[in-house]
This record gives structure tokens, C-alpha cells and sequence, in this order.
């Protein structure tokens, strides 16, 4: 049963709410009747509602100023604020607390009576989302560790830090290291035995890695098909003593699982000291696990052995594609040529052969092409640079050159994005207009059902709506209302009540109200004048 809590100072209005509404109807019972904001504040802080029906208009604490603190209070209550006045401004205040719905007296009880079921249903919904999400923690917090692992941006903390309190992860510790295990035979294993028994098989082994790492403070695994994650971390400044108890653990593990069905290789990733840090000790992991082509008598691959002296550099999932990807979405001109510089200054230092460069800037401009792809965005004119360049690859004799046409390229590539956002907003638009159009007859048609319908955030719609139309959504809705309105009325005999209703209005009082303030004059004396033209 939902709990409702009636806000105002007139006795008489609080009354009528009460007794106009059929709350046991609605699985609902008035819990707080107060007769101002200090009061109703009061009777929150003893018993929570789920939802608040306030006046506006009221001594001392206003509905608004009400709203707000009531909001800092419990953010998931509903707020449905009634106001004697029609000021646009109450309106725009009430949607930056994020109020669910405001609207104007002489209440009309039956239209407040739907947007009450409207609060209840939103209720329900964020409840049974709220289950879900709770749910969903485990597949959130392996989510997480994914993300950091093939985050490549120097402000991880700032992008996922957040998500680290919710998850209630522990992240209190000086040391870190990612294993990376890996199943050399997965795809034969997998056909010979079942997705099943595979999966088992791969179960059993992840069980055995546990115990042996029971050893180390904490431990984070992320499991997929063919290998398993792990992210060790140890309170310890002795890196080498850390590296030596992974190795015997790893080794004790694969003593353990000598005959197992399973050929399990693992890559061991560097140790670094900041959490944020993580991706690169899981690219070393990576990189380290490449070279048991070369010694398949190993298992155990540490990056510390591998050849090179720069795992980062010649990593196809390089850290900066993505901070590079970012700063391209902001259209960051500036930190984007700042990162180029700061790039192509890394390759002189340690990329002597023009053919190593030649694979990084591939892989670059390749992930710079993914992305476009995934947006639709045609990129043929792109692609034809690409080919031009690498057609004149042997022209280009110094670093800055490299440089300086890259930097041409993603200005280039901003120009793209900004076109198709452009085209974006513009449907988004379109279609905000199409569906008002085919549903402003509804009286319960509002922000909320026009946003779910071009599948945007009601504020994103409400804020690029203004943008790109100078119009609000609620003047839009209106302007289809009242032109409607006027057609009837200057076409057919139906009465102020039926026009009312086939246009949008609750009642007819609101219809009349809203038709005036519009146009300057009433439907009635607009139906005279369309008359007294006629006959003229």
C-alpha cells in the first residue's frame, strides 16, 4: 500500500483532496496531512510517504523550497505540487527539483486522480527496478572490473570511482597484480565435451586457482568463456616478495592440475601501486601470454621476462585509443592535439623502425573507424585519406609530419560527429513532433510518454527540444490543442465540453483558461467572430 502525505495551508482544499480521491481504490491511505511546509517536513522525518500532493501558495515555506528539502530527504518520493496561479516559472522550477507533476487549481479531481496512478506506477517501476539492480550487483561489479581493465583514460577513478563505493569494493590496499588464465585447448575441449561439462570443467579449475590464492589479501575474479581474470591485491611495498608468492601459487596450481583435461597458461601482469592504474598490469598480462608460441614446455608467463621494454606501446588496445575516442566524442580540438603531440613525442623516443610506427598508427586510425562505424556514420571520405596517405607512406620523413596529418585527420572526424549529432537532435525533434501530433487528444499525454517514445531522458528532451525548436514540449502540445480547437469551433456546432475533450483538455474550464491566455480571447467570442466574418 502506497502512502500519501496532502500539503495545504487551506483546510478546505486539503479536504476536498481527501475526500474526492478513492484512495482505498488506489491501494493507497493518506499517512500526513499538514497545513505548511515546516509541519510537513516535520511529519517526513517521522514517517517517510511515497508520494506528496503540496499547494504551492503557502506561508513562510512554499511548495517549492518544500519540494526541495523534502527531495534531499528520500530523492525517490513523488511530488505533485498544485498551484492557484498559472506561472510558467513555478513550472520550470518544479522540473529542475525534479517534481513528477504540477498542476493548476481549481483541481480537477478526476485528472488529479490519474496523476496520482501516474506517481504510483512510476513508483512501482523504480521499485521493481531497484530489485533488479540489487540483483544485478554481481554482473555490475564484474562490469566494473572489465571496464577498468580496458579503460585506457588517465581519469579512470573520476569515470568509475563512484561505481566503487555502490559495488562496496575494497580498494584500501598498496599493492596490485592481474593474472590473466587462459585455456589453450578451449575450442577443441569445448566440441569434445559440451558447453556443459566444459564450463564445469572450467569451474573446477577456477576452484583450485581459489584455494591457492587464498593467500593474498584480497582477490576480484571475472570469469568469461575461455579464460578467467584475476585481480590480486596485497598490502605489501616488496613487490619482488609479492611476485615470488604468485609465482608459487600459480606453479602449486598447475602441479595440482598436471592431468587435468584443461591446458591452462597464465599471463602475469606487473605491479603497480594505484588501483586506477590496473589496465596496464592486465595489457602486460596480455602481452606476456602471447609468447607461449615460443615455449610451449610453459604455463606461467610473467611480463617481466617477455621481451621489450615497452608492453603499452606495441599493445593493440593501447590507452590512449580510448582517451584519444573521448576527447574526439567532446570534440576537444585542443586536448586532442595535445594528446597526438604527446603520442607521436612517445614513438620518436622508442619506435626506431618506420614499420613499427607504420602498425601503431594503423591501429589507431582502425579503432578511430570502428567507432564511427558503430555510430552509422559514413566514413568513405575518411577511408579515402587513409588510402591516400599510405599510398605516399614513403614521403613522410619525420615524426611531425605524422603528426600534422593526423591532427588534420581528427579535426576531420570532428567535422563528421558534428554533422550527425546535427542530424540526430533534428529526428529526435521530428519525431517529439509526430508523436504529439498523432496523441495530443490524450489529456495524460505529457513530457515523460513523449521522451519514452524517442527513447531519451525526459530532461535530455526537454533541454535540446528548447534548443533546436525555441519552444517549449508543453507549448507545442498546446499549439496543436488550440489550433485543433479552433477548427471545431469554427467548423462545427459541438458544444465547449465536447471540444474540451477531443482536444487534449481534462475540462472545459481548462481548455477555456488555456484557449484565452493563448489567443486573448475566449472560445466562445472566437466562435462568435468566426460567425460575424462568415456572415459578412
Amino acid at each position: 500500500m502506497k502512502t500519501v502525505m496532502i500539503v495545504d495551508d487551506n483546510y478546505l482544499s486539503v479536504e476536498g483532496i481527501i475526500k474526492n480521491i478513492n484512495w482505498e481504490q488506489l491501494d493507497a491511505r493518506v499517512l500526513h496531512v499538514a497545513y505548511s511546509g515546516e509541519s510537513a517536513l516535520e511529519a517526513l522525518r517521522l514517517a517517510p510517504v511515497d508520494l506528496i500532493i503540496s499547494d504551492i501558495e503557502m506561508p513562510n515555506l512554499d511548495g517549492i523550497s518544500m519540494s526541495s528539502v523534502a527531495l534531499s530527504m528520500n530523492p525517490l518520493v513523488k511530488i505533485i505540487l498544485i498551484s492557484a496561479y498559472d506561472k510558467f516559472e513555478y513550472a520550470k522550477q518544479a522540473i529542475r527539483l525534479g517534481v513528477c507533476d504540477y498542476i493548476e487549481k481549481p483541481v480537477d479531481y478526476q485528472y488529479l486522480t490519474e496523476k496520482v496512478k501516474n506517481a504510483f506506477s512510476s513508483i512501482d517501476r523504480e521499485r521493481r527496478n531497484m530489485e533488479l539492480l540489487e540483483q544485478s550487483r554481481p554482473v555490475m561489479r564484474e562490469k566494473f572490473f572489465l571496464d577498468l581493465l580496458n579503460y585506457a583514460g588517465s581519469d579512470a577513478a573520476s569515470h568509475l570511482g563512484h561505481y566503487a563505493k555502490y559495488l562496496n569494493l575494497d580498494l584500501n590496499y598498496s599493492s596490485f597484480s592481474v593474472i590473466k588464465m587462459e585455456i589453450e585447448n578451449a575450442s577443441e575441449e569445448e566440441s569434445e565435451l559440451g558447453i556443459v561439462q566444459y564450463q564445469m570443467e572450467l569451474m573446477n579449475a577456477l576452484d583450485t586457482l581459489k584455494e591457492q590464492f587464498r593467500v593474498f589479501d584480497s582477490v576480484y575474479y571475472i570469469r568469461e568463456f575461455s579464460r578467467v581474470i584475476c585481480i590480486l591485491a596485497q598490502n605489501t611495498e616488496n613487490h619482488d616478495h609479492f611476485l615470488q608468492v604468485i609465482h608459487k601459487a600459480l606453479t602449486a596450481f598447475c602441479d595440482a592440475y598436471s592431468d587435468s583435461l584443461l591446458n591452462v597458461n597464465f599471463g602475469v601482469g606487473t605491479i603497480i601501486n594505484n588501483f586506477w592504474d590496473l589496465h596496464i598490469s592486465y595489457e602486460n598480462a596480455s602481452y606476456a601470454l602471447k609468447y607461449r608460441f615460443f615455449f610451449p614446455h610453459k604455463n606461467i608467463f610473467d611480463a617481466r621476462e617477455t621481451p621489450g621494454q615497452e608492453f603499452s606501446l606495441l599493445s593493440i588496445s593501447d590507452s590512449r585509443e580510448e582517451e584519444l575516442i573521448s576527447l574526439l566524442c567532446q570534440k576537444n580540438l585542443p586536448a586532442v592535439d595535445t594528446l597526438l603531440h604527446d603520442f607521436f613525442e612517445d614513438l620518436s623516443r622508442k619506435c626506431l623502425a618506420k614499420n613499427i610506427l607504420f602498425i601503431r598508427i594503423y591501429s589507431l586510425l582502425g579503432r578511430i573507424l570502428k567507432f564511427l562505424y558503430e555510430l552509422n556514420i559514413d566514413t568513405s571520405e575518411l577511408e579515402s585519406e587513409i588510402v591516400s596517405v599510405y599510398n605516399r607512406f614513403d614521403r613522410f620523413d619525420t615524426y611531425e609530419q605524422f603528426y600534422q596529418w593526423m591532427s588534420r585527420f581528427c579535426s576531420l572526424v570532428c567535422q563528421k560527429l558534428d554533422t550527425s549529432q546535427n542530424t540526430y537532435h533534428n529526428q529526435i525533434c521530428e519525431l517529439a513532433v509526430g508523436y504529439i501530433r498523432e496523441n495530443f487528444e490524450d489529456h495524460t499525454l505529457c513530457l515523460n510518454d513523449i521522451a519514452r517514445h524517442v527513447n531519451v531522458s525526459p530532461a535530455y528532451l526537454s533541454a535540446l527540444y528548447k534548443k533546436n525548436t525555441e519552444q517549449s514540449i508543453s507549448d507545442t502540445i498546446a499549439s496543436f490543442r488550440i489550433e485543433e480547437a479552433c477548427r471545431y469551433l469554427t467548423e462545427s456546432n459541438l458544444s465547449l465540453k465536447d471540444i474540451s475533450s477531443r482536444c487534449g483538455y481534462a475540462n472545459q474550464y481548462y481548455f477555456s483558461n488555456s484557449f484565452k491566455k493563448k489567443l486573448g480571447i475566449s472560445p466562445s467570442a472566437y466562435r462568435e467572430s468566426k460567425k460575424t466574418s462568415v456572415q459578412k
